[in-house]
């Protein structure tokens, strides 16, 4: 009697560490997960923030050229209007420029979207 309540304890205390170990490897996968998935985002943050900074100041740059360019070919008495009228176009195109980047980051997925689904898989399988 006495060997087999011991070698049930010990068959009850093999199978509480294999499933501590199962654990311990199941939350280090998804650490491993989440670590990845936040480089990848760091480094496309990153690269977006360079490129469009780069971008605006090039663009800025030959907005002004433009508009110095074209307040220059328009008489005088015009020239103000001109650049009443490329100012209210440069405040439109930038208004809907913002609008658009707005609505693109509001529809692309979460950061941790794949560890998410990692994690509402592995509570459904619990």
């Amino acid at each position: 009697m006495r060997a087999l309540l011991s070698s049930l304890v010990d068959g009850v205390t093999q199978n509480l560490g294999r499933l501590g170990r199962d654990g311990v490897g199941l939350v280090s996968d998804h650490l491993e997960l989440a670590a990845l998935e936040l480089r990848e985002a760091k480094v496309l943050l990153a690269q977006a923030m360079v490129l469009a900074s780069v971008g605006a100041a090039l663009c800025v740059l030959a907005l002004g050229l433009l508009f110095a360019a074209a307040d220059l070919a328009l008489p005088p008495e015009w020239r103000p209007l001109g650049l009443a009228a490329m100012g209210a176009a440069s405040l439109l195109g930038g208004v809907v420029a913002l609008f658009s980047l707005k609505r693109r980051l509001s529809k692309r997925p979460l950061v941790f979207s794949q560890t998410l689904a990692e994690l509402e898989k592995d509570k459904a399988c619990f």
